[in-house]
């Protein structure tokens, strides 16, 4: 077994698991269900009868599964899914593409049928997506990348709760709630309408998030990302650069 040589493939550029990606698929595939009418487009079988699973009619490399326009899937069940492709499902050559907690043991692997929280999303190019263990995940890719990349993935959730149960959020009369992460002074703030934005050293975020937790998430990921560092760091670099421009000229010079 090899280890996986490629992480920038399932990683971002700071090293975490992009999440909720099966989410993603989820919607595509509750859309494409609706659009053929709940019923398998070969044996016409409903989903009531069968499990029903989205097919691709080509690949494109490099575009997720849920990318694809409409009329390039077909909804089948997994009899008319399994024939589309072949009889052999392939054992090597996925592609682990996102990884999700589904806070219970609501999936089921489609490779061996075991119960799961902790689900991955493997592809490959004449077969399609599934969703499979961590061991399954090993086994698809010929690598570790779906046991260590659980491994992470549940050391940046405990990482991210620890930050939002901290102790060292202070909460001001006015509810506006703050703590510094990374050098960084954050202020989370409701708004009039009930939502929650932003404030990362002083300068106001432009999105306004539903929940408190919502917005714990985000300035999380962003700050771990190291997104939040850079875009300050050129924020500050362009600051200095037009008071650099707008000194005025001594006289003489």
């Amino acid at each position: 077994m090899r280890l996986y040589a490629n992480r920038s493939a399932c990683y971002d550029g700071w090293g975490i698991m992009k999440l909720y990606r099966q989410r993603e698929w989820k919607a595509y595939c509750a859309e494409q269900i609706k659009l053929h009418g709940g019923v398998c487009a070969h044996c016409l079988r409903s989903g009531a009868e069968v499990v029903l699973q989205v097919h691709h009619t080509k690949y494109v490399k490099g575009r997720l599964p849920w990318e694809y326009p409409y009329d390039e899937c077909e909804v089948l069940c997994r009899g008319c899914h399994a024939k589309e492709h072949g009889i052999i499902k392939p054992s090597k050559d996925w592609e682990l593409i996102g990884q999700d907690d589904l806070g219970g043991l609501d999936g089921e692997c489609e490779h061996c049928g075991t119960e799961l929280r902790y689900t991955h999303m493997v592809t490959h190019p004449n077969w399609g997506v599934m969703i499979v263990g961590a061991v399954c995940c090993d086994k698809l890719t010929e690598s570790t990348i779906g046991s260590e990349g659980h491994v992470d993935f549940l050391n940046y959730v405990n990482r991210r709760k620890t930050f939002i149960k901290s102790p060292k959020w202070e909460v001001a009369p006015s509810g506006v709630r703050s703590i510094e992460r990374a050098g960084i002074a954050i202020e989370i703030v409701p708004t009039n309408d009930g939502k929650f934005h932003i404030n990362l050293d002083g300068v106001k975020g432009k999105t306004d998030h539903a929940t408190l937790l919502d917005a714990q998430i985000s300035v999380f990921d962003y700050v771990e990302s190291g997104k939040a560092a850079a875009y300050l760091a050129e924020r500050r670099r362009k600051i200095a650069e037009r008071s650099t421009h707008k000194m005025p000229r001594r006289s003489g010079d």
